[in-house]
């Protein structure tokens, strides 16, 4: 990597980063109406925008102080893990997409990103959660059972309770994803529209047809 490639990279991390956590201390979120306490959050769009500009390490750093930088916000551990845990494999599991299909429109080469962004994100987020439930914190189970029981679910066990779980969280990590990659690559495609030096620079295909 050139000194300047290098250069434009860690700007990308520097930039996004602090409009991550800028975003994160804002609160820039909205409730996810069947598990209130799941949040969407704007602060994962200047995540998939270091991904989308400067490929998958710019990505997952900026989504490391973004971790770092939610805890500090939260002041606690147990939930910015989560959150991390969420957000980094949906970057790779995009940018693992994009490079798996080797081509020169921006449109087709999302139709691998976005599903397997949402399905590693997916997949990371019922194991780790599966963990918290059932070995780190218990109660949290509990906690969502009243969530389930005021939607109308009959939870009868603790099995019942993971399984709705699990299930409201896969629909939500994937309704995040769309969220945030779409938007993220809307603004993509503005800017290299906008400021076409940019397109020579970014690792991705470029062209939007």
């Amino acid at each position: 990597m050139s000194e300047y490639a290098r250069s434009v990279t860690i700007a990308y991390v520097v930039v996004f980063s602090a409009l991550a956590i800028s975003l994160t201390f804002s609160r820039a979120e909205i409730p996810f109406p069947l598990l209130p306490y799941l949040k969407f959050d704007f602060a994962e769009i200047p995540v998939m925008l270091a991904l989308l500009l400067g490929g998958l390490a710019p990505g997952l750093a900026t989504a490391v102080i973004h971790w770092i930088g939610l805890s500090m916000a939260r002041g606690w551990v147990l939930g910015p893990l989560m959150k991390f845990l969420a957000v980094a494999p949906m970057v790779v599991g995009f940018w693992l997409g994009i490079k798996i299909w080797k081509i020169k429109s921006l449109q087709k080469s999302m139709v691998l990103a976005f599903p397997l962004g949402a399905i590693f994100r997916v997949m990371v987020c019922a194991i780790a959660n599966t963990i918290v439930f059932l070995f780190v914190a218990p109660d949290f189970l509990k906690f969502s059972v009243g969530y389930l029981k005021a939607i109308g679910l009959n939870v009868s066990s603790e099995i019942d309770a993971l399984l709705w779980t699990l299930a409201f969280n896969a629909i939500f990590n994937v309704l995040h994803v769309i969220l945030s990659a779409a938007i993220a690559v809307v603004i993509f495609i503005a800017a290299i529209k906008r400021i076409p030096g940019i397109a020579g620079k970014v690792w991705l295909p470029s062209k939007t047809k």
